[in-house]
């Protein structure tokens, strides 16, 4: 076969499969990979027949194409927690965002009011924590500690990651599942938490302990914290249903809380994984500059903050 007529024979079947890669619905129509395996017989026969080089550049070209975009990796599980946060978590955070605003309210002005009597009383800390718990802050954030000095073996890493997960995943339970007393369990948590915070932190400032502190809490507190407060506000929910059923009974209006926070849930426990990710394998190295810590946990903090108080464009 001449090249003329092999090129006129197979022109539309290239231009085909051309536009398909560049156009999703023609991708969806066309059976790309039986498109694909005759372009690749096409190439086998234009080399075995020697066509010109322009001739088998353009097939090979259009095989390349085809490659990337029949090939290339898909992660659904990644880009599907993309499309629940952007949708179904946003959603439901708009959906109980006055409880989300009085819980961040009651857990920083709480925390920043502890922080500020232990500031002004540094003996004050032993009213809000036990001795034990205060002397193991101090060891863990000792600049002088052999610990900062050299970076924590990868096995470490990943064990301090399963700790760090199943602590702030219990204490966001602890604020959600406090709901069902009446809220007040909730309220609990969220001022405990709040109170051990502020008293570390201004005890922190206190024994200037703050460079290790602060440089190792800023980027991944920005997630655990939101989270923990936003598990608050999901407990509150569902208190506020006990407390007022309206004309249902306490076990629907359980059910209906239960369905309304579900997505906030879910999305605080996806944040906790994260964060714990950041605290396992971020926070505690000792090789990136706090001044590198300090500024990505300053736009994790933006960024979070947008996230939960942005009023999407569709709402009114």
């Amino acid at each position: 076969m001449k090249q003329q007529d092999f090129v006129s024979r197979n022109t539309n079947t290239w231009q085909l499969f051309e536009n398909a890669i560049q156009d999703e619905a023609l991708f969806k129509q066309n059976d790309m990979p039986k498109l694909y395996r005759q372009i690749c017989h096409d190439l086998a026969t234009a080399k075995a027949r020697q066509y010109s080089p322009e001739v088998i550049q353009r097939i090979n070209n259009l095989l390349l194409a085809g490659q990337t975009r029949l090939y290339k990796t898909k992660n659904r599980i990644f880009s599907g927690i993309i499309e629940f946060f952007v949708v179904d978590f946003k959603q439901s955070l708009m959906a109980i965002r006055s409880y989300v605003i009085w819980a961040h309210i009651i857990f920083y002005g709480v925390a920043i009011t502890s922080a500020s009597i232990v500031i002004w009383q540094p003996d004050s800390v032993q009213h809000f924590i036990d001795n034990t718990a205060v002397a193991s802050i101090e060891k863990m954030y000792d600049p002088s500690s052999t610990h900062f000095a050299k970076e924590r073996a990868s096995d470490g890493d990943f064990y301090m990651f399963g700790h760090y997960i199943r602590n702030n995943i219990s204490i966001a339970f602890q604020c959600f599942v406090g709901g069902i007393l009446l809220g007040l369990g909730t309220l609990f948590y969220l001022v405990y938490n709040a109170i051990f915070f502020g008293a570390i932190s201004g005890h922190i400032v206190n024994i200037d302990y703050g460079t290790t502190f602060f440089s190792f809490v800023i980027t991944h507190g920005s997630f655990e914290l939101t989270a923990i407060v936003v598990s608050a506000a999901a407990g509150a929910v569902i208190g506020k249903h006990l407390i007022a059923p309206g004309q249902l009974s306490r076990v629907q209006a359980l059910k209906v809380a239960g369905k309304r926070t579900f997505p906030v849930i879910l999305g605080c426990f996806i944040l906790l994984i994260f964060a714990a990710f950041v605290e396992a394998f971020w926070s505690s190295s000792s090789i990136i500059p706090n001044g590198v810590k300090y500024s990505v946990g300053g736009l994790c903090w933006c960024w979070v903050l947008y996230f939960v108080f942005k009023r999407p464009k569709y709402e009114t």
